[in-house]
């Protein structure tokens, strides 16, 4: 057994009045403590931390340093408050967070010594919801965050032979020492009329001051770079400039750029910017030091490919954004069939170039372990080019470029049936066409075959696990298969907006609202130029009944995209929500405007006409969408809809909405999940609502 000593910062917490919570419901009480270790888990890894023991309602960890220790408590807290914002107050589960940096002796993983008994001792001096500190810790962070810890003065603590010196920080104190400007308002939630839940006046302003403090979730504390306050351990790749005499190239050169952003994603330690963003640079005139604010990037990779004659020319080079200083640069005259070393090659230097940037905590990258390995290529230059001409037209976006995306990804197979990749890219474009042109058994039949042969393939394909998780979610109601998929896709790639998205969605439908914006927001940190995300979050806090937010959030890029459709609908619900209904019916009406999207606008409009007590119109908006939308799969949710608005004032509605719902249920309904947003509470005692639910398998 080995065993040494070391100095470290120990973090020890666990649950107020657990034995009462488990004795009044065991099932809710393990279902929330499992919920809140899974968080916990992931802030103390996000700050270098790891866990050493969780036996019962307890945790133990380990950190570098106090600095980090201490900024996981206080994020760990201030999640924690926002969750129980949303629980009775029987059901709240209060967490006290002790702190102590000392001597510990490391015996196999395990840790013993006074240094962990003092966190342990601290921890049940804290209060419930608040962290408390030791001596030894606060004169390490003393004037270094921006925190307020009150002195408790000198205690005397079990088994522990001197005193120690105790400060306590507590979530609901703090607001004195916030930015003036970022000072929490006061908001109001104005109810549906079917019974949404009040969220706490004080729990709503540290929710908007921590949204509006950055498009990170954990900004205040970020690892920052020299000068310009830009992150270090987030990278851009911008558009490689295609430098050949054939524009037709273009596919080529766009899929390099993508290609790297892909395995670059893989780096431990690293977050990289998403392709939608990084897209929205190609062929810009503004320099590395704008483009690095935009995206808060401490590093750009940029550069230029150029083939000709079956031979290619890529010039690379890595910037300090704070500087332009170059980090690393490189050109490659190669084969063009030699295109994939080159990649890599590319890939494997970044890595260790970044490595020096990133802080201690994420030191763990190396030139040796940076990239984790991936089979999911092919060695067939044809299957190659086919694969990135279907790239290409999937990032068109249209539902013509969609399907076009579908013939080159088919083409990759057939000239190489083992390209897992490309099998995962067929999955993902009909999973996007079931978007656009609604659900049908045979999109979601070849979804999950192209998902399920992906894996096949290649186990650690993580675009494979996230397709199957979106058909999981969406159209199998597996949702404890949907979860596994989506933790394996993130394991296997973290930095994967299109993951995070989808997987919460996948939690909106199980009523997990803090997780599911947590995860929202993670893929617009992630992707931040991106429409689909900004529209997604938007209507993650509406689900959540958040209408203040959701408009909050989402008015500032509507002023950006004000025609864009996902935004509408987001907007326009969020209007409802508040009972803004003129300003929804011209949002609704605006969606009218798209083609293809009647259906959906005329469910807005007429569910706006019920809630606003309109009922004839709404009737006969209702006659003109099952009119419009007869005998057309995966619409029968949206006639639910309306028929639920209806009866938030008329209970003989329901009748109605339960009929569509069910029929939804039997065609399989694109967004049956989206049963479970707020505006549906009112039905929860409800026996035939509680029996529909359970066909569903959701809570």
């Amino acid at each position: 057994m080995d065993s040494n000593r070391k100095l470290a910062a120990i973090l020890s917490a666990d649950v107020h009045g657990y034995s009462r919570m488990m004795g009044e419901d065991d099932h809710d009480t393990v279902e929330t403590l499992n919920a809140c270790r899974e968080v916990m888990r992931a802030y103390i890894a996000d700050y270098g931390g790891r866990v050493v023991d969780a036996p019962g309602d307890e945790m133990l960890a380990e950190f570098p340093s106090a600095m980090e220790a201490t900024k996981a408590a206080v994020e760990i807290q201030r999640n924690f408050s926002e969750r129980n914002a949303m629980r009775p107050e029987n059901r709240k589960m209060r967490w006290r967070i002790g702190i102590n940096l000392g001597d510990v002796i490391d015996s196999s993983g395990a840790l013993y010594g006074d240094g962990v008994n003092i966190a342990a001792r601290l921890q049940s001096l804290g209060e419930p919801g608040g962290v408390c500190i030791s001596g030894t810790v606060f004169d390490q962070i003393d004037g270094k965050l921006p925190l307020k810890f009150e002195s408790a003065g000198e205690q005397l603590v079990k088994n522990i032979a001197k005193p120690v010196r105790a400060y306590h920080w507590s979530h609901g104190k703090q607001q004195a020492v916030a930015p003036a400007e970022l000072k929490p308002l006061l908001r109001s939630y104005r109810s549906l009329g079917v019974g949404l839940i009040v969220v706490a006046v004080a729990v709503i302003g540290a929710v908007i001051w921590q949204w509006q403090r950055s498009p990170t979730p954990h900004s205040m504390f970020s690892h920052r770079g020299d000068g310009m306050g830009l992150t270090n351990n987030r990278l851009a790749v911008l558009p490689f400039v295609n430098m050949s005499a054939n524009s037709d190239d273009e596919y080529f050169v766009d899929g390099m750029t993508e290609e790297l952003i892909s395995r670059l994603s893989r780096v431990k330690g690293l977050e990289v910017i998403a392709r939608t963003s990084i897209a929205t640079y190609k062929g810009t005139k503004k320099n590395i030091g704008e483009i690095a604010k935009e995206l808060n990037v401490g590093t750009v990779l940029e550069g230029s490919v150029r083939t000709a004659a079956g031979k290619v020319r890529v010039t690379a080079q890595l910037i300090n954004a704070t500087n332009d200083a170059h980090l690393w640069s490189d050109d490659y005259d190669r084969e063009l069939k030699d295109i994939f070393t080159v990649q890599s090659d590319i890939a494997q230097h970044v890595a260790s170039a970044l490595t020096a940037r990133l802080t201690s905590a994420q030191a763990a990258v190396s030139s040796g372990e940076a990239l984790q390995p991936t089979s999911t290529g092919t060695k067939d230059l044809d299957a190659y080019h086919a694969y990135l001409k279907g790239r290409f037209f999937f990032s068109k976006g249209t539902v013509p470029d969609l399907y076009k995306a579908i013939e080159n990804f088919d083409r990759a197979t057939q000239h190489d049936p083992s390209y897992a990749l490309a099998y995962a890219a067929i999955a993902d474009t009909y999973e996007q066409l079931i978007g656009y042109e609604g659900a049908s058994e045979e999109k979601y039949a070849k979804a999950k075959s192209g998902a399920l042969k992906a894996l096949e393939l290649d186990p650690l394909l993580a675009e494979g696990h996230t397709a199957l998780g979106v058909v999981k979610t969406f159209y199998d109601w597996d949702w404890a298969g949907a979860e596994a998929a989506f933790h394996r896709a993130l394991v296997l790639n973290p930095n994967s907006a299109t993951t995070h998205n989808w997987y919460g969605w996948h939690l909106l439908y199980l009523r997990r609202w803090d997780e599911a914006i947590a995860e929202l927001r993670k893929a617009i940190e992630l992707d931040p130029v991106s429409i689909i995300m900004t529209s997604d979050l938007g209507i993650g806090l509406t689900h959540a009944g958040r209408w203040d937010h959701a408009l909050e959030h989402l008015r500032r890029t509507l002023e950006l995209n004000p025609d864009h459709v996902w935004m509408l609908v987001s907007v326009g619900w969020a209007y409802v929500g508040k009972g803004m209904y003129k300003e929804a019916l011209a949002t609704f009406q605006k969606q009218m405007e798209t083609p293809g999207q009647e259906v959906l606008a005329m469910a807005g409009i007429a569910s706006t006409y019920a809630f606003s007590g309109d009922t004839a119109r709404a009737l006969r908006t209702l006659d003109r969408l099952k009119a419009k939308s007869q005998n057309a799969p995966g619409t029968a949710y949206t006639v639910a809809v309306v028929y639920w608005a209806l009866a938030s004032r008329d209970v003989r509605y329901r009748e109605d909405a339960v009929r569509w719902l069910v029929r939804a249920y039997d065609e399989h309904g694109l967004d049956l999940g989206a049963s479970s947003a707020r505006w549906w509470d009112g039905w929860y005692e409800d026996p035939r609502w509680i029996a529909f639910r359970k066909k569903l398998g959701l809570p």
